[in-house]
């Protein structure tokens, strides 16, 4: 470890002020107060953005009836939404460095909430999926354009605290979601998944024109308009195979998804060369990646989406067909196993970026993902008669599936401010949002890339582990002995399933652990960062 390294940090406030940040005094932040609503307005985008992708999910029986949607529609509904909004990461990350990212980002959320009332709308199922692409470029805004945002206005060490705040915004949205779906698709029409959105994003925007001034660039620039139509074509391209292979059962061997992912490929080829040798102003700095602490947050970044997105589902799945057998109050249940994930995880992303002020990002890193392998190994020894919990004292976690789920939060939440800040620290401020937008990028392809290819290893071995149904079938009442035998072998099989998703999960994890010891330096104490660093 270097000296730079090693020395103590400068102690900070907890109190998020910038009266040493080079943008305060254009900002207009100079008081506590406005800092705080700031972070607020931001976290209301992101809260909204995350929030209702899981919302939708929920509404999705009721909207697909009442709109006449075709079989397997559903995929399109939530393939439009992932497809757009991850396109959009790099491409809002970019504007934010060219034009005032305060403009930027308020134009995400305009964008969000005219999707979000098109969608209340829609009379047909065309118009809905078309809106909610709408959505999901809106969407696409806010993370990477906030983060740019709380990187150009704050002092190193408070940008670390706020990061790891704002980091936790996506675990909460997994669980709030589902909840707030299912209690609005009870009281009222599914009309009003969409509806919900609007006065969560008035509230923010209400709070960054008052509080926020503008931050614009010193020198702007062109726009890549190139690079973001390769970007869009080759990303659209790989994502909707996936999602249909995850979502609507295509094979891996359809000749559509064969044809599309090799279109993919072409075009990231394409891409990639305008990006590197042509482009004047590239969309993504890929040369970053050239970088050894770039190269290894944007690949550790990758493998955590890749682990941590599919989680939740898998979880989701598991409890519900394994664990409760298809019966009891599954909804309930999964929402309370899932509390063990995410409250760990929104705790870890905090603590972790209060961290960062005092220790470098490696140890973090490496500390996050080891806790998080050590929770992988106990899931990996679940199985079909595991209960849901062992409670003692009626409250604390001492067995069940629950128990291995708080280590790995706790241990993915403390890494996820590190990739941000590791990297938006290479670069000068007139990248920070380009810079933050490729992490954030290649966490969410992760996540896409993950839960399709491990949803379709965990079929394939459901198929592969299921015992052949006894002679004559299993119809009658009650069930004979080769029955019953037939159906705890079925529930075996699946069970066994879902530990080999969770040790493949253990092994990238401990991948993940060998590339964590390439993040190497560590947050700058209490200086602005110099114009024009590298």
């Amino acid at each position: 470890m270097s000296p730079q390294e090693e020395a103590e940090p400068e102690t900070n406030s907890a109190l998020p002020t910038v009266p040493d940040s080079p943008n305060a005094a254009r900002t207009g932040l100079r008081r506590p107060e406005l800092a705080a609503a700031v972070v607020a307005g931001i976290m209301l985008c992101l809260l909204m953005g995350a929030l209702d992708n899981f919302v939708v999910l929920t509404a999705l029986p009721k909207i697909l009836p009442d709109l006449h949607a075709p079989a397997g529609g559903e995929t399109f509904i939530v393939s439009a939404y992932l497809i757009s909004s991850t396109v959009a990461i790099p491409i809002f990350a970019k504007l934010s460095d060219l034009y005032d990212r305060k403009r930027v980002l308020i134009a995400g959320l305009l964008i969000f909430i005219g999707g979000s009332i098109l969608s209340g709308v829609s009379q047909t199922f065309g118009q809905l999926v078309v809106f909610r692409a709408v959505q999901g470029f809106g969407s696409g805004d806010f993370f990477p354009v906030g983060i740019s945002i709380v990187a150009v206005i704050f002092p190193p060490e408070t940008r670390a605290r706020v990061t790891g705040i704002l980091s936790g915004v996506f675990g909460i949205a997994t669980v709030a979601g589902p909840i707030l779906g299912a209690a609005i698709v009870d009281a009222t029409t599914w009309r009003w998944v969409f509806y919900v959105n609007i006065p969560v994003g008035i509230a923010g925007l209400g709070l960054l024109l008052a509080a926020l001034g503008p931050i614009r660039p010193e020198a702007p620039g062109r726009f890549d308009l190139p690079g973001a139509v390769l970007l869009s074509g080759w990303v659209g391209a790989l994502m909707f195979p996936l999602v249909e292979v995850s979502e609507a059962g295509w094979a891996w061997g359809d000749p559509r998804v064969i044809g599309l992912l090799l279109l993919a490929v072409a075009l990231a080829g394409v891409f990639v060369w305008w990006e590197t040798a042509r482009a004047p102003e590239p969309l993504v700095p890929l040369r970053l990646m050239r970088r050894r602490i770039v190269a290894a947050c944007g690949t550790t970044t990758f493998l955590v989406g890749l682990i941590v997105f599919p989680l939740a589902t898998f979880l989701t799945f598991f409890v519900t067909y394994v664990t409760l057998g298809g019966g009891g109050n599954a909804p309930n249940v999964v929402r309370d196993v899932l509390y063990f994930l995410v409250i760990p995880l929104v705790i870890g992303a905090a603590l972790g970026g209060n961290l960062l002020a005092r220790v470098p990002y490696r140890p973090v890193v490496v500390v996050g993902l080891i806790i998080a392998a050590i929770g992988f190994v106990f899931l990996t020894m679940v199985h079909a008669s595991t209960p849901t919990w062992q409670l003692a004292y009626g409250f604390l976690p001492v067995g069940g599936i629950v128990t291995p789920l708080i280590p790995i939060g706790f241990g993915v939440g403390l890494t996820f401010p590190v990739f941000l800040l590791a990297v938006q620290n290479q670069v000068p401020e007139a990248e920070v949002g380009a810079a933050g937008g490729l992490v954030q990028f290649f966490q969410s392809l992760g996540g896409s890339i993950g839960l399709t290819v491990l949803s379709s290893y965990q079929q394939s071995r459901f198929l592969a582990l299921s015992p052949t149904p006894p002679a004559g079938g299993c119809t009658s009442y009650p069930p004979s002995p080769a029955c019953v035998a037939y159906d705890q072998a079925l529930l075996s099989a699946s069970a066994t399933s879902y530990v080999e998703v969770f040790t493949i999960m253990l092994a990238l994890t401990v991948i993940g652990i060998a590339l964590g010891l390439a993040v190497t330096g560590r947050l700058p104490r209490g200086t602005p960062r110099p114009p024009g660093a590298l």
